[in-house]
């Protein structure tokens, strides 16, 4: 679009008289515009327009320019090679209470709330007795029975053996009898002398096997007797095992403690709970000793060959995170696991003591484990994200005044969040934690986006 022409008298004036005219005109515009009355200052008006072109110059020579890298400042100090794991807090010792080995199924109707602080004879857990009530009323039942038949018994032997011996004295008196008249018949003929001893020896023989039937009778009986005893002694002690067996299904805290649920490995290694039905000795609560705390962790087989036992560790509680105990591995399983079903990772267990007490030290806390491999003094390190690789060589961004200059530097044993400097750097040495040369890349872009507001607009 051209320019509209000036008039031939404004090109002849003086700057002075060119300057009065251009701010009448502007004057005259600013009277148009629908502004507060405070606003339409020519003064007020450059003054702001003069402030907005300063700021946007500004922001657009800083952004690009000061872009922040994160740096770390290297010292000499004692270098930590570890191993951190989690893991799970246990007491070192503890009470079981286990499930009854009874005849049956059991099922929890009731389970003290886990965490609970009990004394001894407190009622932790109770089974339902349904089943073992009416084992216990069969036994009783049977008991009663086996009585009965006993009683039955006394008295068909009395009868018997009352029998027995009237039929045994008759049997006797018989005898008597015909030895009397044996002896009388010595002077009769001899036809009645062998008749008489013939019936004498009648009598005799009855009389033998009378007394032998009541002897034999007298065994038969005590066996019977003795089997019946038996019988009632087996009742009484089926009796009582369901009397125990009832009993035992309200198990009580051996002594006092804090409760932890047992782990059901039948139910996919949850706690026991409220319905669930455990298999006879399965440990359903533990109540450990608080006084002795030790850490359960889990290494990776890649790692076991470095962990030993007497090396030191820190405790981290998960839950707090400021917390901090001393440890040491007492115990390096032999024989590895697998770290979870379907999978083909071994793990071995370690168990790691705390040395110290502490009231929030609590069984099955998550734990952060950091196993101490190494201790190496007097060394400088940095962090690993401060090494980069740039053809085949290792190298770090150190801080030369404003700018980072590239160093190749040599490197030593690693940690899980530094590594050691063996040459390259010196101590007070300043390094980029990121690739400068990206973040100069990434600023250029940016501003190669920026649209600056038009001040002709």
């Amino acid at each position: 679009m051209e320019k509209a022409a000036l008039p031939s008298a404004f090109l002849k004036a003086s700057i002075t008289e060119k300057l009065k005219i251009y701010t009448k005109k502007l004057d005259e515009k600013i009277e148009k515009l629908k502004l507060p009355k405070p606003l339409k200052n020519r003064y007020v008006i450059i003054g702001t327009a003069a402030l907005l072109l300063i700021l946007i110059i500004t922001f657009a020579t800083t952004s690009g320019s000061d872009v922040e890298i994160p740096t770390f400042t290297l010292k000499r100090d004692k270098f930590l090679v570890s191993i951190t794991e989690s893991g799970e807090i246990r007491a070192k010792n503890s009470i079981s209470v286990s499930a009854p080995r009874i005849r049956g199924n059991l099922k929890i109707v009731f389970f003290i709330p886990e965490g609970t602080y009990v004394n001894p004879n407190d009622v932790v857990c109770r089974f339902d007795p349904s089943e073992a009530i009416a084992t216990l009323r069969d036994a009783e039942a049977k008991l009663e029975i086996a009585l009965s038949d006993k009683e039955k018994l006394i008295a068909n032997h009395k009868a018997t053996i009352a029998q027995m011996e009237s039929q045994l004295k008759s049997a006797e008196l018989s005898f008597e009898l015909s030895k009397l008249k044996l002896e009388q018949v010595k002077f009769e003929a001899q036809a009645i002398q062998q008749q008489t001893k013939l019936e004498h020896e009648k009598n005799n023989l009855s009389f033998e096997q009378t007394k032998q039937e009541y002897e034999s009778k007298k065994v038969i009986n005590k066996s019977e007797m003795d089997k019946m005893q038996v019988e009632i002694k087996q009742r009484k002690s089926d009796l009582e095992k369901a009397q125990r067996d009832l009993e035992q299904l309200t198990l009580t805290a051996p002594s006092e403690g804090l409760v932890v649920y047992g782990i059901n490995w039948s139910n996919n290694g949850r706690k026991f709970a409220v319905g669930d039905t455990p298999w006879g000795g399965a440990q359903i609560i533990t109540l450990p000793d608080l006084s002795a705390m030790e850490s359960v962790t889990n290494i990776n087989e890649v790692d076991v060959s470095r962990i030993k036992k007497n090396q030191n560790t820190i405790v981290k509680l998960d839950a707090f995170q400021d917390s901090s105990f001393a440890g040491e591995i007492i115990d390096v399983a032999s024989i590895g696991k697998q770290k979870e079903q379907n999978s083909n990772i071994k793990v071995f267990e370690v168990i790691i003591t705390i040395k110290s007490q502490s009231d929030i030290l609590r069984p099955g806390m998550t734990t952060s484990n950091k196993i101490i491999i190494n201790e190496i003094p007097n060394v400088l390190f940095i962090p690993q994200e401060a090494v980069f690789e740039k053809e085949g060589k290792k190298i770090v961004y150190k801080k030369n005044g404003g700018e980072f200059e590239p160093v190749s530097v040599e490197l030593g044993e690693r940690g899980e969040d530094y590594i050691i400097v063996k040459k390259g750097l010196s101590k007070d040495d300043v390094v980029a934690l990121v690739d400068p040369t990206l973040e100069s890349e990434e600023a250029d872009s940016e501003n190669e986006n920026v649209n600056l507001p038009n001040s002709g607009s």
